[in-house]
C-alpha cells in the first residue's frame, strides 16, 4: 500500500478513500494481538512491552547490542532513530528516491580536483540534486556539512556573488546558513538541478568534512547521503 501511494503523484478521492479503509483494517488486525516482547541491551533487560509503547533513552544504546525476543501471538513494531555525525566518520552512502552530490570551483567556474587548499582561497560549492522517480518529491531539505577550516560567506550580510558560469540553477524556497552547515529546502524534479554558494578557506590545518545529504522531512525513506572525508588547508 506504501509503494503504490508513493508511486501515484496524484491521488482521486476513491483511492484515498480507499487507502484509508486499508489502513482501518491493518489496524483493526494489529489490535487483536496478543503480543509480547523484552528488550535487551547486551543482555541485560532494559523494558518490557505488554501492549503499552515502551521508549528506552539513547544513552542505553549507544554502541552496544539490542535484542527484542517476542512471545504470543500478532505483530510488534518497533523503530529506532539517530542523529548527528559518528566520531569516526562512517556512515551509509545511498541514494534512495534521491540522489545528491557536491562539487567543488573556483570563481571561474574551474573544477577543482583534490582535497587541499590554500588559506583565504574563496571556493564555490556545487551541490545537484535530482529525483531518482518520474515525479516531484516535496518538502526536502538538502544539508551540507562543513569542514571546520571553512567558513560559509552569508549572501545576507555579505554582497553576492553571480558567476555568469554557473548553468541549470535551482532557486530554493528557503535557505538556513549556521556555523557548521547549510540548509536548502526546496521540491527536486527528476531533472537535475544545482545549488550553489560560496565558501572561505580560513584556517589552516587538516579537518573532517561531513556529507552532504538530501531528506524528504516528512518521508524519511527519500534520501541521499554522499561525499564525506577529509580537507587540507595549507
Amino acid at each position: 500500500l506504501s509503494t503504490q501511494l508513493k508511486n501515484s503523484r496524484y491521488t482521486n478521492t476513491q483511492e484515498l478513500a480507499f487507502s484509508f479503509l486499508a489502513l482501518g483494517k491493518l489496524a483493526q488486525n494489529a489490535n487483536k494481538s496478543n503480543v509480547s516482547a523484552t528488550i535487551k541491551v547486551n543482555g541485560k533487560v532494559v523494558g518490557n512491552f505488554a501492549n503499552k509503547d515502551v521508549t528506552v533513552g539513547n544513552a542505553k544504546l549507544k554502541g552496544k547490542n539490542v535484542t527484542i525476543n517476542s512471545s504470543g501471538n500478532g505483530t510488534i513494531y518497533y523503530y529506532y532513530e539517530t542523529e548527528g555525525l559518528s566520531s569516526t566518520g562512517k556512515y551509509v552512502e545511498e541514494d534512495n528516491y534521491l540522489r545528491v552530490r557536491k562539487e567543488f570551483f573556483n570563481r571561474y567556474g574551474q573544477r577543482l580536483n583534490g582535497n587541499t587548499f590554500k588559506q583565504n582561497d574563496l571556493i564555490v560549492v556545487r551541490i545537484s540534486i535530482a529525483s531518482l522517480q518520474n515525479m516531484e518529491i516535496d518538502n526536502v531539505v538538502v544539508t551540507d556539512m562543513l569542514p571546520a577550516g571553512f567558513e560559509i560567506e552569508n549572501p545576507r550580510i555579505t554582497e553576492g556573488r553571480d558567476f555568469d558560469w554557473t548553468k541549470n540553477r535551482a532557486y530554493p524556497q528557503h535557505f538556513d546558513v549556521r556555523d557548521d552547515r547549510i540548509n536548502f529546502y526546496l521540491n527536486p524534479s527528476n531533472k537535475e538541478k544545482y545549488l550553489y554558494y560560496t565558501v572561505r578557506a580560513v584556517t589552516k590545518g587538516k579537518f573532517r568534512m561531513g556529507p552532504v545529504s538530501a531528506d524528504a522531512m516528512y518521508n524519511g525513506e527519500y534520501h541521499s547521503y554522499h561525499g564525506a572525508g577529509e580537507i587540507i588547508v595549507e
